[in-house]
Parts: structure tokens; C-alpha cells; sequence
């Protein structure tokens, strides 16, 4: 056990709180470091869970699912828990991939197999010529990204049924646009482009996500600003499908089921 936490500690810094043993999870980093740290450090099992029971009340059935720009595979490994089958999960920065692979390969809280991770880039999964999954979780990825529109374009061809979206958003402006920015390119949480887009709101992206083919969406949360200081950033969640009635028993707010719309970054 000293052996696997001090692997953790080494595999920093890490973005997401996942178990790995019953006694041990990321967090054994977070206590090491003390907190210093400029990535931030997020609890979201329990509520990714909530949010999929009212959709999925018998669990995931087998299911496939495809994390796009996974970071560490945290919601797939969550999704395991509750079913799920073939996962197949991709970032652009290899330090990530590494930590899912490693947590693939020492987890012993929840399944583990049919299960991969690869360093990939989305603009290049079309020549990877993967079948279709049937759900899509496309988390903090729209607003890093040079083109959005063609990189969840390529992500809702991969979708057979249901997309989780969540997105930072520009505040200060009317709904309804994207908004271009300069972001870092070598920081582990920004993206690999140096040019990024943020939607100013939900409108503009439930209009994106009919355009690339799904027939319902429902905002999950908006916060159309942070309430911090100097601060032009809010937050929205999102949920699209392909399937019919499947969002008409969806629980909005944050965390899901509570009514209340909040940042998200101060759930637990």
C-alpha cells in the first residue's frame, strides 16, 4: 500500500479525486502536497452518478462510452461502477493518459476491463475510424479547442444516444456567440492549440448541438458568471440525445437533482 500511494504522489498533480484501493485514492497526492498546487483538485463520482440514475435507472447495461479529453478517465472508471462496457477514453497530453492507465491497471474498487486509453488529439479521431459509442462525455473540451463547432461535430458522429457537455463560458455579453481567446499552450489544464472559443452562453450551444444532430438537449446548470472579482468566466452543463424522451426525466441544477444552479466548482 506505501508502495501504490507513493506511485500516486509521483503521478501528480492530479485533477480528480478517484478511488483506487477502498483505502486509497488520489487524494493521497493532494495530502502530500499540501495543496500547492495551480491545478485544481475536484470531487465528481457522486455526482456523475446522480446525474445518469434518472436516465439510466437499471444502470448502463453494457453500454459504451467515450471521454473526450479524459484527463485521468475519472468519469469512465465512475461509469464502470454503474455498467458501462466497452470504454474507450483520449487526451493530447500524455501525463493524463498515463495516470488512467495506471489507475486501469491497479484499481480494485470497480471494473477495470474493456477499458483503453490513448494519447490522440480530437481533431484526429475521424482516421481512427472507431464504431460508434453509445454515450459521449465531452467535459471542459468545447472551450480549449481552435474549431469547436468540428471538434463536437466529430464527437456527435460518434454518438449513438446520449452526450454530456460542460463548458466555461464568457460573461459580459449577450447569449448567442463564441468568443475567441488566447490560452496557454503547455499548461496542464489548458488546451494544446494556443487559440480557444467560449461560448457566451447556453443558447448558442443547445444551437450547436442540433446543428451536429441531436434532437433534444437540456441546460443542466448555468452560471452565467463566478461572482469573483475581475471575473469574466461562468459555467454551463449540458445534455444531448439522439434518443426520444430520453431527457424528459433529467434533474437540473447543481449537484443534480437540487434545482440550484450553480458553478460547479463549489460542489463537493
Amino acid at each position: 500500500m506505501a508502495e501504490l500511494r507513493e506511485e500516486i504522489v509521483q503521478l501528480g498533480p492530479w485533477h480528480y479525486e478517484i478511488e483506487v484501493t477502498p483505502d486509497l485514492s488520489t487524494r493521497a497526492w493532494v495530502e502530500t502536497v499540501g495543496g500547492k498546487s495551480d491545478v485544481g483538485f475536484l470531487t465528481r463520482r457522486k455526482p456523475f452518478k446522480k446525474l445518469l440514475e434518472p436516465l439510466y435507472p437499471n444502470g448502463l447495461e453494457g453500454r459504451s462510452v467515450i471521454d473526450c479529453g479524459c484527463n485521468a478517465g475519472a468519469y469512465l472508471f465512475w461509469a464502470k461502477e454503474i455498467g458501462a462496457g466497452s470504454c474507450f477514453g483520449f487526451d493530447a497530453r500524455e501525463h493524463w493518459i498515463e495516470q488512467a492507465r495506471f489507475l486501469a491497471e491497479n484499481r480494485t474498487v470497480g471494473p477495470t476491463d474493456d477499458m483503453r486509453f490513448e494519447v490522440c488529439d480530437l481533431y484526429g479521431l475521424p482516421a481512427m475510424q472507431l464504431e460508434p459509442f453509445d454515450i459521449t462525455i465531452f467535459n471542459g473540451l468545447f472551450y480549449h479547442l481552435p474549431d469547436p463547432v468540428t471538434g463536437v461535430k466529430i464527437a456527435a458522429d460518434l454518438t449513438k444516444e446520449l452526450m454530456i457537455f460542460t463548458s466555461s463560458t464568457y460573461a459580459g455579453t449577450d447569449d448567442g456567440f463564441l468568443y475567441v481567446e488566447n490560452e496557454s499552450d503547455s499548461h496542464l489544464m489548458s488546451g494544446i492549440y494556443g487559440l480557444n472559443w467560449r461560448p457566451t452562453g447556453p443558447a448558442v450551444v443547445e444551437k450547436i448541438l442540433r446543428w451536429v444532430g441531436f434532437t433534444e438537449t437540456r441546460v443542466l446548470w448555468y452560471r452565467p458568471n463566478a461572482e469573483r472579482p475581475n471575473d469574466d468566466h461562468g459555467w454551463v452543463g449540458m445534455a444531448a440525445s439522439k434518443t426520444p424522451g430520453l431527457l424528459d426525466n433529467v434533474e437540473v441544477g447543481w449537484p443534480p437533482g437540487s434545482g440550484r444552479l450553480v458553478y460547479p466548482d463549489q460542489a463537493t
